[in-house]
């Protein structure tokens, strides 16, 4: 019986330190499939198009949305130009595109 107790108890101290994990990097998660998403949006256009501006870029993510499941949670992208300019960023650092000329913003599918 005492170890049915103390079974219940280490139980439900795991279960409660891993939700408490989760709800504590939900934001990161999100956030991260937000760019994901956004990324492969961008790489789709880049399929049909040559280049692509930061503003067509601001316009083509406006309103896409993550959410995790069974969560209230979620992210959605606002027409927000230091979001575009973040993704621009992880879009170069991760070798997907490249600027068409310096200091311009335009950008091309990397080869």
């Amino acid at each position: 019986m005492i170890a049915g107790i103390l079974l219940f108890a280490l139980v439900t101290a795991i279960l409660t330190l891993w939700g408490m994990r989760k709800a504590y990097f939900q934001k990161e998660r999100l956030a991260n499939m937000l760019f994901s998403k956004a990324s492969d949006k961008v790489m789709h256009y880049l399929k049909t198009h040559e280049t692509i501006t930061e503003k067509e870029m601001r316009s083509l993510v406006e309103g896409i949305q993550a959410k995790e499941f069974m969560s209230r949670n979620s992210a959605v992208v606002q027409a927000d130009k230091r979001f575009t300019a973040n993704l621009t960023e992880l879009m170069i650092k991760d070798g997907l595109i490249e600027p068409v000329e310096q200091g311009k913003p335009v950008y091309k599918k990397k080869k």
